[in-house]
């Protein structure tokens, strides 16, 4: 698709502009997402203090008195590439103003956003988003999953999905148990408030970041900032130890009788410590009646199911932009969605987290 052309004397030259980020577009920005009162309590947050010290470089759409009209935000981390740092974008936060659509800005913000990094990442597509995203380039990454569990009969639906979930853990679970038997049975788990000590967690990263293809880093930094110091949600942290050494993490967090699996950090190939790690979950959380996990690792999938959850038919929309395109394979899981924390805060605000 070509650039819109706002070169004097065309006709295009009063359409909205893409302009470099400044401080005093803040406000304006807010305003864009009114209906979103919990914003204002993030931005800081997501935007300001980012834990790898990252600057924020958004896309901002002005119009010719210089109001904006169109935002797409920007969340940058550090990945690993099979043990090498790699610099990526997650998009979030797109919008642009009712009065400006359906004449190519959507795409012209997208254009500008595909300058910012190597690689772009969105999770939480829309079916509408889905296809812009494929006409502008963007690939989806169809290996993330979705899974639950329910445990409360509320029809005949749940009877028939509870009914699934039994033979699930029956057929999986004997193939786990198989695996299973020939594992020291040595791991130590429990539930905390908070994080393991600094130097707990980065060595632990540090052991298994290899293990992954590519992965968002998971050290101490990024997992403070994303879930011990979010403004609003409030997460718990079950851990797996060995002879006093850590050996995985698993993150989730309630809202009333819902229990979320966020995110995992551990070994990517260890199946015993996230079979360990769920099942301790499940048990320890027996008053949630629905429990959900999104998932790109295959084997944490199959753990899931051993468990007793149903994989869902309809798969999470997980699109990347990359200049020099890669097959490797992304771990991605719910927490890495600003979607989470997006659903954890209108939790927190509306209805009261638990």
């Amino acid at each position: 698709m070509k650039h819109l052309d706002h070169s004097p004397g065309h006709t295009n030259e009063y359409l909205p502009r893409c302009v470099p980020w400044q401080s005093r577009y803040r406000e304006g920005v807010l305003q864009l997402f009114s209906d979103v009162t919990h914003k204002r309590q993030l931005w800081d947050w997501q935007f300001q203090s980012n834990p790898f010290g990252f600057r924020f470089d958004s896309v901002v759409l002005v119009d010719r008195k210089d109001q904006v009209v169109g935002f797409n935000g920007v969340m940058p981390v550090m990945a690993s590439d099979r043990g090498a740092e790699l610099p990526v974008l997650w998009s979030c936060d797109f919008f642009l103003a009712p009065a400006w659509r359906g004449k190519g800005l959507g795409s012209e913000i997208k254009h500008e956003l595909h300058k910012k990094a190597p690689v772009i990442m969105a999770f939480g597509i829309s079916d509408r988003a889905s296809e812009v995203l494929k006409h502008l380039g963007w690939v989806q990454d169809i290996s993330v999953e979705s899974y639950r569990m329910i445990r409360k009969v509320g029809g005949w639906r749940s009877w028939a999905f509870m009914a699934l979930q039994l033979a699930n853990r029956v057929a999986r679970g004997i193939l786990s148990l198989r695996w299973l038997a020939t594992v020291p049975k040595d791991l130590h788990l429990s539930v905390r408030s908070s994080l393991p000590a600094r130097d707990t967690v980065d060595s632990l990263w540090r052991a298994c970041a290899e293990s992954y293809e590519r992965v968002v880093v998971r050290d101490y930094r990024y997992l403070d900032w994303r879930y011990q110091k979010h403004p609003l949600a409030r997460y718990a942290f079950v851990r797996a130890e060995r002879a006093g050494e850590l050996e995985g993490i698993l993150v989730v967090r309630t809202h009333g009788e819902q229990l979320r699996i966020v995110d995992y950090v551990g070994p990517g190939d260890n199946r015993q410590v996230k079979q360990e790690l769920i099942n301790y979950a499940v048990k320890c959380f027996r008053h949630q009646t629905q429990i959900s996990a999104v998932t790109s690792d295959s084997q944490f999938g199959d753990c899931l199911q051993a468990s007793g959850f149903i994989r869902l038919r309809r798969k999470p929309g997980f699109f990347r932009y990359e200049k020099e395109p890669s097959d490797a394979r992304w771990f991605i899981m719910a927490g890495d969605s600003d979607g989470e924390f997006l659903q954890a805060s209108s939790d927190f605000c509306y209805r009261g987290a638990l």
